[in-house]
């Protein structure tokens, strides 16, 4: 795997639309794919994720392949680098990750049957919570399901950390769309190798086009 980091200065990211700017996630999402010119966007292989470090944009995309530096990125602000084997085989890591957390809730119809298609919504409460006779899962419990979901498991002598991020708004053909983010951080514990990797290299949870479900880590010594 490659993981490339690159800094984009807020004047570059302040840019007009029509002058390739960053109006928002969706742009962003349009301006990563400048990096994987030769591959069809149905065959989308990387994560990526975006932090305001203050100064300017951190952009962490992660790939199986190197991308091209974009124009809009300064040759200076743009480094790749493939990642030791090893480095998925530590039995624990400090982690953070950023997530679109969402429940599907069972709707019904006029006659009380069962929909097809439920309805997705976000999660924004870190307890459970009962809403008309029904459990919602909070946060902590999304964290803690997916994890055991993909290999890991959250240290107990370690607090999860769970810290709300701006609400995403953002424009795809013409139509208006939202992200809930959150960002998770603390200690892990890998269970299944296999599975670890697996959530590594392909993500956790939705949106991922949108920069969410990188896990980024750090191994340590417990």
């Amino acid at each position: 795997m490659i993981l490339t980091q690159a800094h984009i200065p807020y004047d570059i990211a302040a840019r007009a639309w029509k002058a390739n700017g960053f109006r928002d996630s969706y742009a962003w999402h349009q301006r990563i794919w400048e990096a994987f010119p030769n591959q069809p966007k149905a065959n989308r292989n990387f994560l990526t994720r975006l932090d305001d470090t203050g100064q300017d944009f951190r952009l962490l995309i992660l790939s199986p392949d190197p991308p091209t530096r974009p124009d809009w990125c300064p040759s200076t602000q743009w480094e790749s680098k493939a990642m030791d084997a090893n480095f998925f085989h530590h039995p624990a890591y400090h982690f953070s990750l950023v997530a679109n957390p969402t429940v599907k809730l069972v709707i019904h119809d006029e006659h009380g049957q069962r929909k097809k298609n439920g309805k997705r919504v976000p999660l924004i409460h870190r307890e459970d919570k009962v809403i008309d006779g029904r459990t919602i899962p909070g946060l902590e419990t999304w964290m803690q399901r997916k994890a055991a979901q993909h290999g890991f498991a959250i240290h107990p002598d370690h607090p999860l950390r769970i810290d709300p991020r701006p609400e995403q708004t953002f424009i795809k053909q013409g139509t208006v769309g939202k992200h809930q983010a959150t960002e998770f951080s603390g200690v892990l514990t890998v269970s299944d190798q296999a599975l670890f990797e697996q959530a590594v290299t392909q993500g956790i949870g939705s949106a991922k086009a949108f920069g969410f479900g990188l896990l980024c880590l750090s191994p340590i010594n417990l």
